[in-house]
């Protein structure tokens, strides 16, 4: 599977991580994946392990991601941290297009800076 789904029960947070081509297909199934979750668990926060993913190349799957997320049940509210390797540039457009669209997410170079900002007070 080139994403995995858990839910940590101490941090009440859902890890998400993927490995590979994240094109708009497998993040819907992912998306669904993640909803079910959230209802399960009744989960506002997500730390997605985006070290290995790649992003694709269409503008357009990267536009509609945000639309998949909401129509799985990842409302807007929740809060969302993309731990990311390297430079943001790659991943710039996809963190504004979610936050354009409403969502609350956030880049990160480190889970511990990820988790910080998730479980802290801060926006």
């Amino acid at each position: 599977m080139p994403y995995t789904v858990d839910y940590n029960k101490s941090s009440e947070c859902i890890y998400v991580s993927v490995d590979g081509n994240m094109d708009l297909s497998l993040f819907g199934g992912m998306a669904v994946e993640v909803g079910k979750c959230i209802k399960e668990h009744e989960c506002g926060k997500i730390l997605n392990d985006l070290r290995r993913a790649v992003l694709p190349e269409s503008v357009g799957d990267i536009y509609y991601m945000p639309k998949k997320a909401l129509d799985a049940g990842v409302c807007r509210s929740i809060k969302r941290a993309l731990v990311v390797s390297g430079a943001f540039d790659d991943y710039k457009f996809l963190e504004t297009v979610f936050v354009n669209q409403g969502n609350v997410v956030r880049l990160f170079n480190s889970i511990e800076d990820a988790e910080q900002w998730l479980f802290g007070d801060s926006e």
